[in-house]
């Protein structure tokens, strides 16, 4: 398990006749409690309901961790779980401490005991359960140097794995990216701020300490260091670099100006990108007071070198155990059925399944027969290796516009996918077509 806070409590009774707050009622407050205690930290919220009962609030606090859950069943017990390995141990006290108070003012009584450290492989800090004063700080979170010692093991740990991977002929190695995506980079890894060379890489081995600077929260301030951190995990993993369409796409950005105009005032000699502050103003179509000194700065850096984003190249979408790789300025939607990638009259829908009969995994050309038979004689075909394809070029005039369509399958042994690419530009039938080609099993 990777380095986490994990948190059980029991939610108070309330009320002349003590009684327990539906799930979601007491989510409703949790959720309200976030967003006015900490409007700079809580990126985004989301509901859903529990197979067994109850709900939980998934909650988004840095680009860089996964959303923390908060879950609570109707007998009012709940929980609490971050993964705070990716960002840092600045990150795991704030959750904690966020945790603390959350207790204190929503009235949840947490649990909680001596943090455990695994004693090989990556860390993991767990609550056990004895019962606390919500008033004092709990070991598991307010430890600072045991939570510290237990980050620089995991990082030690990946940096071992990284060169092991590396001397053995691995390249474009990802550690602590979103998951589902991979990035085409110069380097050897590849980090929520940014990639790491070869020269990188070996400094790290001969200083474990030098692999803090993969951890964008490490310091417990949100001082100008933390602020700019999150504004470049932003800037490179989910800028798509050119003008927003949306209102999703128009928040990431004044995000990111949003944290650069308040690192700048606190701390002026850091590093600031400033290149790619000016262009995201430009993307944006603002003008601050800070505006000026910004495209200066971004004028005399013009020849600098490597811009910050990984989406201003392609990158490679990995779902259900198929890639397929796209421009990176591509919006996108994922969902559990399905993943649709798009944008300026370009789309595709992919889709995929494990096969399988009673007498065990379906074949590729079983799967196609039964899912491409209606392509017809004249289908298109193709083949790697063990993959086999087959798919139909034509057009689709039903939403009032006529469009090109590209409606493919692609299948191996036990697996199948289907993709439809959607394209309003006739000169883009070449693209459709080897985007198709290029779907390959994971």
């Amino acid at each position: 398990m990777p380095l986490a806070i994990q948190l059980t409590g029991q939610a108070a009774k309330r009320g002349l006749i003590p009684r327990l707050l539906p799930p979601d009622r007491l989510l409703d407050e949790i959720e309200t409690w976030l967003g006015a205690e900490y409007p700079d930290i809580v990126r985004s919220t989301r509901r859903q309901e529990l197979p067994s009962g109850g709900a939980e609030l998934l909650v988004g606090l840095h680009p860089a961790a996964d959303d923390a859950t908060f879950s609570v069943t109707d007998a009012g017990e709940m929980s609490l779980s971050a993964v705070t390995a990716a960002a840092g141990p600045g990150y795991h006290t704030f959750v904690g401490r966020m945790a603390q108070r959350l207790g204190s003012d929503v009235s949840i009584a947490w649990a909680d005991g001596p943090p455990t450290v695994q004693a090989e492989g990556p860390a993991t800090l767990t609550a056990t359960p004895s019962p606390f004063t919500n008033g004092a700080t709990p070991p598991a979170f307010g430890d600072r140097p045991t939570i510290e010692r237990a980050h620089l093991a995991r990082l030690g740990a990946a940096i071992a794995a990284v060169c092991d991977a590396y001397q053995r002929g691995s390249r474009r190695i990802h550690v602590d990216t979103p998951p589902g995506l991979r990035y085409t980079f110069d380097g050897v890894l590849a980090t929520p701020l940014g990639p790491r060379d070869a020269a990188w890489l070996d400094s790290a081995v001969s200083d474990p300490r030098v692999a803090i600077s993969l951890s964008p929260w490490w310091a417990d301030a949100t001082d100008a260091r933390y602020l700019l951190n999150r504004a470049l995990c932003l800037m490179w993993t989910e800028v798509r670099w050119r003008p927003p369409v949306g209102p999703a796409e128009k928040a990431i950005l004044d995000e990111v100006a949003r944290l650069l105009w308040r690192a700048h005032p606190l701390d002026p000699s850091l590093s600031y990108p400033w290149r790619e502050w000016a262009e995201l103003l430009d993307l944006r179509g603002v003008d601050e007071p800070l505006t000026a000194d910004v495209r200066e700065h971004a004028a005399r850096s013009a020849d600098e070198g490597l811009l910050v984003g990984y989406r201003r190249g392609p990158v490679t979408v990995d779902h259900e155990g198929w890639t397929l790789e796209i421009p990176g300025s591509f919006a996108e939607r994922r969902s559990p059925e399905e993943w649709w990638g798009g944008e300026g009259g370009r789309s595709i829908t992919l889709a995929a399944v494990e096969t399988g009969t009673e007498s065990g995994p379906m074949s590729a050309a079983g799967f196609l027969n039964q899912v491409a038979s209606h392509l017809g004689s004249e289908a298109l075909t193709h083949e790697a290796g063990e993959l086999v394809g087959r798919a139909r070029l034509g057009t689709d005039a039903s939403s009032g516009v006529e469009v090109g369509v590209v409606e493919g399958f692609s299948a191996v042994r036990g697996r199948g996918a289907a993709v439809r690419i959607e394209f309003g530009d006739a000169a883009d039938w070449q693209w459709a077509l080897d985007t198709w080609r290029g779907l390959a099993p994971g």
